[in-house]
Formats: structure tokens, sequence, C-alpha cells
């Protein structure tokens, strides 16, 4: 009896054992046939390197340069505990942070996982020759992204984030990997799509170690496109260092093309900060600073521009009529509407001038009579002519078009009505009115180069060939108006008692503007702008000090500094 029931077992337990061989080497062939090739077929992605920057005198400022990480495949460790002190004492690491960052690979088993990035070439080698005794562990080999110059220009420059699921999913028909890089701000993110290249592979074959025997196929990574920038590193190194330790921006533009020679901004960052695991600590302070760091203040941030928009006022009087250049006006210090009293800067006026003398010496006085003559619809109208309210159009993103206000704007803003002195404080730049330094760049590039305004751009070629065409717009001023108005400018700079006067020049001639805008928090901006040489104009400079006080001062001697340098550099030729 018990034979007969041994019997029946084995019987039973043959026939499924037999059962189970013919379900999976028959009925299931296909599928493990393909996990047997999909454990000795690998695909390895190839990452395409991203262009490099250049300015423009060929010197790159951002680069690919080779990156040696060590990584892990889970499913094939060994003995994580062992590894985890092997590597930290190769990488100079504790064993526990080893171990944790080796821990992360569970996550993605079968894929390779990073556990310390940019390792160096001689550690390189100790984990390759570690990789034999430590099945899972092996050296990748990575183009990882290189600011040559740190904060230099990072505000314009950008940096490189992962992409994020959202991205991954609108992106990913355009070649778009889940671990890929992409640009976040800057020349970055707005040309990323040229910068980015195309990535390749190779299916290899791998031993029972996952060690490679032999390549099957292969795809070679196409780089991305290289730029090559307006800018001159040179004055931009300069610029940025200039502005250490204060808060506010430089732009300085080519006023014929509306090429960027500079453009630095203070506070700044630098952008490796978000490439590396490491510093994580730091791009949280970014993040959280008050001064706000990552703002490019050039193109993002607006303020009121002050006295340098009573240029635009003079413009649109003289231009329809409502004022000539011999136009008198009386500056006892003060202008009185009904009750209200409206002050002029230099508390004992500034007496009868002309409008030569009102620019020279920023009377506030003179410019609140040209404004009640041109009214509220009139300084809007010549403020937009003048590119303020919009968009300059400049090929970085996040630009703040500003605010350009007029009665019905109030209205609607804030159902109240507009009142004259509303238009007395608008017609020195105060009130509602804001722009960002850029577009004062534009802004003083139309008295530069006869009546145009330009569009300032910042990458001169993509791969070679050139990109921008250099757009340009006749606001239809005349010749007579412009030369009025210069040579109130050109006073600013070069007579002795001229608000401007610390921009001067031994050499060569200065032309421009100082501005001083009072803000809600009682310390006010200062502004320049100005261009040089004055008959043949080869750049603009934009310096605004934020809560830096009277542009007569830091900001006048700051393009003082900017104009010599840029004549150190030939730029001035």
């Amino acid at each position: 009896m018990r034979t007969r029931i041994f019997s029946l077992i084995a019987a039973l337990s043959l026939a499924l054992l037999l059962s189970g061989l013919f379900y999976m080497q028959v009925v299931r062939h296909h599928r493990y046939k393909l996990m047997s090739e999909e454990n000795r077929l690998k695909v390895v992605p190839l990452a395409a390197p991203r262009g490099t920057i250049f300015d423009r005198r060929g010197e790159a400022i951002v680069k690919d340069v080779l990156s040696f990480d060590a990584a892990v495949i889970w499913y094939r460790i060994k003995d994580a505990a062992a590894l985890s002190a092997a590597l930290g004492e190769v990488l100079g690491e504790p064993a526990e942070e080893m171990a944790a960052q080796i821990e992360k690979g569970k996550a993605r088993p079968y894929s390779p996982v990073t556990v310390e990035e940019d390792i160096g070439i001689e550690k390189a080698i100790q984990v390759e020759e570690m990789s034999m005794d430590y099945p899972g562990l092996l050296l990748e080999v990575t183009a990882r992204r290189k600011y040559l110059r740190g904060k230099t220009a990072a505000n314009m420059l950008g940096y490189l984030g992962l992409i994020n699921r959202d991205e991954f999913n609108r992106l990913k028909p355009y070649g778009y990997r889940m671990n890929d890089l992409v640009g976040r701000d800057g020349v970055e993110k707005y040309y990323d799509e040229y910068l980015r290249g195309s990535h390749g592979g190779k299916q290899i074959e791998v031993d029972y170690r996952g060690r490679e025997v032999k390549t099957l196929g292969f795809k070679e990574p196409a780089s991305g496109r290289d730029l090559e920038l307006t800018i001159d590193l040179g004055l931009q190194e300069f610029c940025d260092g200039l502005l250490e330790d204060k808060r506010g921006a430089i732009v300085v533009m080519d006023p014929d093309t509306g090429a960027v020679l500079a453009m630095a901004n203070s506070p700044s960052y630098d952008p490796a900060v978000f490439l590396d695991k490491r510093r994580r600590s730091e791009v949280s302070g970014l993040l959280n600073d008050s001064d706000y760091p990552l703002l490019n203040r050039a193109i993002s941030g607006v303020y009121p521009p002050g006295s340098v928009f009573k240029l635009v006022v003079a413009t649109g009087a003289l231009q329809k009529g409502l004022s000539s250049e011999g136009t008198t006006f009386t500056c006892p210090g003060y202008l009185m509407l009904g009750k209200a009293r409206f002050n002029c800067w230099r508390k004992g006026g500034h007496g009868t001038q002309v409008l030569r003398e009102a620019i020279k010496n920023s009377c506030n006085v003179y410019f609140f009579r040209l404004g009640l003559l041109l009214g509220a619809e009139g300084i809007a109208e010549y403020a937009r002519k003048f590119g303020l309210g919009s968009p300059t159009g400049i090929d970085l993103p996040g630009e703040n078009r500003g605010l350009v206000p007029d009665p019905g704007w109030k209205w609607k803003r804030f159902k109240e009505k507009w009142y004259k002195g509303d238009t007395v404080n608008y017609s020195i730049g105060q009130g509602y009115l804001l722009c960002s330094p850029a577009q004062i760049a534009a802004l003083v590039s139309v008295f530069a180069n006869g009546g145009y305004l330009v569009q300032p751009y910042v990458v001169e070629k993509i791969g070679g060939i050139p990109e921008s065409d250099g757009k340009k717009i006749d606001l239809g001023i005349s010749p007579e108006v412009l030369g009025s108005v210069r040579k109130g400018m050109r006073e600013v700079v070069n007579d002795p008692r001229g608000t401007g006067m610390k921009a001067r020049l031994r050499d060569v001639v200065v032309a421009g503007k100082t501005g001083t805008a009072q803000t809600s928090r009682g310390k006010s901006h200062g502004w320049f702008m100005g261009f040089a040489p004055f008959k043949a104009p080869r750049i603009s400079v934009v310096v605004f000090d934020e809560y830096g006080g009277k542009g007569g001062y830091y900001a006048a001697e700051t393009a003082g500094r900017v104009f010599r340098k840029a004549e150190e550099l030939g730029l001035l030729d």
C-alpha cells in the first residue's frame, strides 16, 4: 500500500515537472527567449555633448568636458555592504554615505544609477579595477557641463537642470530622455533645441558578470551646435566686477545693431551648483535668497526710470511742436498745482533755462512744464514709441514688458481719475512707469544711432551661421529734434556742473543722462544711460544701481569706467 502511494506521488510530481517544463519551453518559449536575450544583450545610451558657447572673439565660456562617474546596477550586486566600504575608501567618502547612495539603485535595479559624479581620472582608474571584483559596480564616462568663468554672465547664460516628468512627456517625441539635462534659464534655455544635439547608443553583448564582450551595433551621438555670443568676455568680466557687493545691472550694446556686448547682474550665482549633488544646500539658498540672485535684472527686473525718462518727454514735446530748443521756463525750486507742491531736486531752483540747460541740470520743474504741455496721453505715446511697455524681443527667456500707464489704465486698474499731479510725476519718470535696463539701453541707442529703435540680441551665430538680422525701426524723429536733445546729453557729462560729469573721459566725448528714481522703501535707484564717442557712437551703456542713491554718483562713475574699458579693448574705434 505504501509503495503504491509513494509511486502515485512520484508520478504526480513527475507530471507536474514535465508540465512546468512544457509550459516554460513550449508555451512561454518566446517570452523567456526574449528575457534571456535581454540579459545577454544591452543597449547603452550615449548622450550627445551640448554645444560650446563662445564670446565674440572665439573664447569658450561654457563647454562640455569628459566626466567619470561611479555607478551601480543594483540587481548585479552580491554584497552591498562590502561594496559600500570599498568604494567609500577609494572615493574618500563614509561607507554609510556610499551605502545610502547605492541603496538608491533599488528604484531602478536594471539600469545604471550614479553614486558619485565627476570623480577624476585617478579615482576612475581605481573604480574600473574594482569592478572586476565587485559585480554591479561600473564606471561611466559622460559629458559634464563646465562654466569656465564661474559667475561671469551667469544670469545671461543660464543653467541646466534635470528634465521633469511633464517636460519629458511633452518633449519625448523630440528625442528627449528621462535623465536629460535641459536649459532652465538664459541662453541655455532659449537655445536648448540647438545646444542639446542628438543622442546615440550602442548594442552590446555581455557575459554572466555583465562585462562587455562584443559590440553589435553603434549609433554615434551628434553634438549640439556651438553658439557665438555677441558679448566681449573681457568687458563682461569687467562689468561683473564693477557690480560686486552691489545690486543692479549693466548693459552695454552696439547702438546700430542691438548686439549686446555685456550684460552684468548682481547679485549673481555659479551655474555649476545646479549640476553638483554635493552643493544642493547652495541651490536651496539661491532659491530662498531675498536678494533674488537668479533674477536677470537687466531684462526681468522693472523699475521706475527717474530722470533718464526726461529725454522721452523732451523728444515728444519738440516733435509735436509744443516747445523748441529755445523754449524757456523758470525754476524757483518747485511747481505749485493748486495746493500741491512738486519740488525740484535743487531746493533753490535752477532759474530760467532753455532745454539744453534743463537736460544738463536735470531740472524737474522744466520737465514738469513740458509734461503738462505734452499731456499724459502724449507722454504715453512717446514712451511706447521708444519701446517702453513692450518686450524688446531680446533672445532670452523671462523678459518683463514693464508698464506704460495712461488715464485709461489708471481707471481700469484703480477706478480712479488721472490728475495733473500724475502727469507731473510721469514727466520725470516717477509714478506708475516701470522699465528694464535693457529697455533703457534700446531707448538711449535711439539718440546714438539717429532715430532707430533696435532689437537687442545676445547670439550672433548658431553653428557658424549668422542668426540676427539686426532689426531696427525708424521712429520718424526729425534730426533737428535728436540734435537738440543730444546737445543737452553732451553737456550732462562734459560740463563741469553737469549731473553726469563723473562719466567724463579725457580723450573720448561721452553723452549721457543721469536718473534718480524714488521708491516706496525710501531709498532711491540710481541710473545712468549714455553713448560714445559722441560724433560716431559705437557703444551705448546703461548702469542701474538698485537702491544705490543718486545716478550722478555711482552709476555715472561706473559708466565712465565702462567706457574707459571699452576704449582699452578697442570697442570705441
